[in-house]
């Protein structure tokens, strides 16, 4: 026997009508009577797509209000700029959203000048003595290969401060770089690469800038790739992080281990007992706690005294 019928299903061709006369599908479905859930509407077209095509049809594209009024009422506004209003007050005025006009501008650059002399009228109306607004971009137009130098400079640099460096060195700043990156997909993978390399190269500044433990003999050590990468390989390791990166320097310095060692698990195990012994080994009490014998502490000196073990 067939099942029921859903209330999409039922509900089709009033939804159809109701979206068809500029409704969104929301609106339709709180419009329609016995139309059915947001979650069950989208269902049912998802498992029907004969059925998604018709809506697609008829659906109307949405505008975007605030803009449209702008567009129609710019002549307008534009007069009530010159006459000592903002945007926004001359927006109050004409009923619409002033706030919007930057929006507008962006995608209609060609309405720009009159804006500029409108905003320069403004200003006269006002009593203001200058005015910052001009009809050329403020900033220089760097050229391709500016660009790209600048590129080249922030991933070969060592110093923290890059935008005194590209200043110095009259190449596009940060803003013009992520200004471009925005429109240009090819160029943000660029540039992401270059502060990425940049990264890499001054990540140990930060162990310098500690006002409170200055560690230059670390920030130095973290300057050598093996160092800095058995560093970062040993971060869980809170109080011993030390001594395992520098066994691991000293395993390669003696040629038994490589970088691509610190993904193995074995060479990893080996690294921790040679640092820091074998945890599940049976140690004597009377073994010395360092060295090779000649130690005078053993390891029961070593253990706290309210374990019942004092030094004598």
């Amino acid at each position: 026997m067939p099942g029921p019928v859903p209330k999409a299903e039922k509900c089709f061709e009033a939804m159809k009508a109701a979206i068809a006369s500029g409704l969104t599908d929301r609106q339709a479905y709180l419009t329609v009577p016995g139309a059915p859930s947001s979650a069950a509407w989208t269902r049912y077209l998802q498992n029907h797509p004969e059925r998604a095509a018709e809506i697609a049809a008829v659906r109307r594209p949405q505008g975007r209000p605030s803009l449209d009024r702008i567009a129609a009422n710019f002549d307008a506004l534009i007069k009530l700029i010159e006459q000592g209003h903002s945007p926004v007050s001359a927006g109050k005025e004409l009923g619409i959203n002033g706030g919007r006009l930057t929006s507008y501008l962006l995608e209609h650059p060609s309405q720009r000048p009159a804006y500029v002399a409108a905003m320069q009228k403004r200003a006269k109306a006002l009593g203001f003595r200058s005015t910052t607004i001009k009809g050329m971009p403020r900033r220089k137009d760097f050229t391709e290969a500016e660009f790209d130098a600048a590129l080249v400079l922030i991933a070969r640099s060592t110093a923290p401060d890059l935008a005194t460096a590209l200043r110095r060195a009259d190449l596009p700043r940060n803003g013009s770089l992520q200004r471009r990156a925005r429109n240009d997909p090819a160029f943000r993978s660029r540039l992401d690469r270059a502060y990425r390399a940049h990264g890499a190269s001054t990540h140990y500044l930060r162990y310098i800038k500690d006002p409170t433990e200055p560690r230059m003999l670390l920030a130095s050590l973290l300057r050598d790739n093996d160092f800095s990468a058995a560093f970062s390989r040993f971060k869980s390791q809170r109080y011993d992080r030390h001594d395992l990166a520098q066994e691991y320097c000293l395993a390669v310095l003696e040629g038994r281990l490589s970088k691509a060692d610190l993904k193995k698990n074995k060479a990893m195990n080996d690294i921790r007992k040679r640092a820091l012994g074998n945890s599940l080994a049976f140690t004597s009490l009377d073994a010395p706690s360092h060295g090779d014998g000649d130690s005078r502490y053993s390891v029961g000196d070593t253990i706290a005294s309210p374990c019942g073990i004092h030094t004598y």
